[in-house]
């Protein structure tokens, strides 16, 4: 008779996410997913062909995670500025994932630009004042005002400054006007 399997890769992606929020990206390792679990090492590899292939698929189901929770509400009738917000929500809400994901030290920081910017070309695809702008403009767009986002981010993540809605919306109404002119 054939055992049937226990640990499946959502229960192994799971653990993974609880492990990533608690100790950040660099406990992610076969060792330290299965010690979190309470079980030995042959289920991951069983899941997944090695550990990059965990850890990027552990980011890309927590970046789909963060973005189906944050990244379609729209607090204002501007695309470009509600990515801003809702990714500066995300690190007041979600404080420790935030940290782990992008102000811990990992290997992945492509990678969560790449996802960073295929969100934002998804939820700006309608949005008529930049629909005209270039792919690289549209990167640079987005690359400006991550990095603002990021920064208001990491002072209300780590408690050292609170910004004021306004505040933000302002600060992100001066990227967006420097990138389109």
């Amino acid at each position: 008779m054939v055992r049937k399997k226990v640990y499946t890769k959502q229960h192994i992606l799971a653990d993974a996410q609880d492990l990533l929020i608690k100790k950040g990206f660099s406990s992610i390792t076969a060792r330290n997913v299965a010690e979190h679990m309470g079980i030995s090492t042959q289920p991951i590899y069983l899941e997944f062909k090695d550990m990059e292939d965990l850890k990027i698929t552990l980011l890309k189901t927590t970046h789909e995670l963060i973005e189906k929770k944050y990244f379609y509400e729209n607090p204002t009738m501007d695309t470009v500025i509600n990515f801003g917000l809702n990714y500066i929500k995300f690190a007041k809400e979600d404080s420790a994932l935030y940290l782990s994901l992008y102000v811990r030290p990992h290997s992945f920081g492509q990678e969560l630009q790449d996802l960073s910017f295929d969100l934002f070309e998804r939820v700006t695809k309608d949005d008529e004042k930049i629909a005209d702008l270039t792919l690289e403009d549209r990167k640079a767009l987005h690359m400006s005002l991550w990095i603002v986002a990021t920064g208001i981010s990491s002072l209300t993540a780590s408690g050292m400054m609170e910004f004021s809605e306004n505040k933000i919306i302002t600060s992100l109404q001066r990227v967006e006007q420097s990138k389109l002119g």
